[in-house]
């Protein structure tokens, strides 16, 4: 009788080990795949890093731009007050300049495109006041 309770605790023993180890695996396949997707960006960012992805280079040469000389100069004002360090260094492009240079750039433009929205509303109101005035004048008449 005491050898059965031995073999029943045993048995009890190893019943609660397995459920263990079960429950243990289920949770590292979970972890594992609420991980994929960081997985996939951390391996490619390494990829990057370790040059086995095919580089890309940005090319502008085929680009054709038409910006007023005035805006440029605007621009590059504006630019050289108030980004800091050189676009190129050792012969490479500066990213955080480059970065800096397009930023101010933007602002510009919108500030730029701002004003003219801002004139164009000025406009549509003298035609809108004048065209109220032509109204009131042809119901007088």
């Amino acid at each position: 009788a005491c050898r059965m309770k031995q073999n029943d605790q045993n048995k009890n023993d190893r019943t609660e080990r397995i459920q263990k180890v079960r429950s243990m695996w289920t949770l590292i396949v979970e972890i594992l795949t609420s991980l994929k997707e960081e997985k996939e960006a951390v391996d490619s960012v390494l990829d990057v890093l370790e040059n086995r992805v095919a580089q890309c280079i940005l090319d502008g040469t085929n680009a054709v731009s038409s910006i007023p000389h005035l805006l440029v100069h605007r621009i590059e004002n504006n630019v050289y007050e108030t980004c800091t360090g050189n676009l190129y260094e050792a012969e490479k492009l500066n990213f955080l300049t480059a970065i800096q240079v397009l930023n101010e750039a933007l602002r510009t433009l919108r500030d730029v495109n701002c004003q003219f929205e801002l004139k164009q509303l000025h406009v549509t109101e003298e035609r809108m006041r004048l065209s109220k005035a032509a109204l009131q004048n042809l119901k007088a008449k």
